[in-house]
């Protein structure tokens, strides 16, 4: 049972809340967590005020002290998630909220954030490919911005981004080509159309092999078997 004293700051805290004077509730909530320290709600409640503060160091820092006295308290995991989230730690932001989720998969809170912060991380990932293409254009290695661009696409096909400096480079790209392959010999032309079907096939090729295998070893069995019963 919480502390009845405790209970009663939290009760002086929650009315400068509601009043809107966070940083008062701030002082309540922290001073009813020094009488007992076993409630995660109390942290819970600063972290609130930090959030409205917009003071993100200060709310991780109470959500994190909302975790640690009750490391089931679905609530902290979604407070520290939603510090990370503006502070940019995107990648501890997603752990804090599968911790949560690992505690309660159905949370709906939890669960809308995970995939808005993936969202986000895509974003991030795409916009670095486009920024490493764009510096990889500049110097003139149009291959190697090609490269870059496709890999950014299969993360993010049909973005506008992409597309629009894909028109620039693809173009290029494919005169580049059209010239260097004007320069090859009939063979090297054929060993590279070969080592493409390779890439295409390989797959398929494997399975093949694995079932050439397979049936080898089936009928090492019937013959081992044959043996046996003559």
């Amino acid at each position: 049972m919480p502390s009845a004293q405790a209970e009663v700051i939290k009760a002086e805290g929650n009315a400068f809340f509601k009043g809107g004077n966070f940083a008062a509730a701030i002082e309540k909530y922290d001073a009813a967590s020094l009488v007992d320290g076993t409630v995660p709600a109390y942290q819970s409640n600063a972290a609130a005020c930090w959030e409205k503060l917009a003071d993100y160091e200060n709310m991780e820092v109470a959500a994190r002290k909302c975790i640690a006295a009750d490391k089931n308290f679905v609530k902290g995991y979604f407070r520290l998630a939603t510090a990370l989230k503006h502070l940019n730690s995107l990648p501890a932001c997603i752990k804090a909220l599968e911790s949560g989720l690992a505690i309660q998969s159905t949370n709906s809170d939890l669960k809308k954030m995970k995939k808005e912060v993936v969202e986000l991380q895509r974003g991030d990932q795409v916009a670095s490919f486009c920024g490493r293409a764009e510096e990889q254009m500049q110097s003139g290695d149009i291959a190697g911005a090609y490269k870059t661009l496709e890999l950014a696409s299969r993360l993010d096909a049909g973005n506008n981004d992409i597309e629009r400096m894909m028109k620039k480079v693809k173009p290029k790209f494919e005169a580049n080509e059209a010239r260097r392959k004007s320069g090859l010999s009939q063979i090297e032309l054929f060993k590279e159309k070969g080592d493409e079907a390779y890439k295409v096939s390989c797959g398929i090729v494997q399975f093949a092999a694995l079932f050439v295998i397979r049936t080898y070893l089936y009928s090492l069995l019937a013959s081992f078997q044959s043996v046996s019963k003559s």
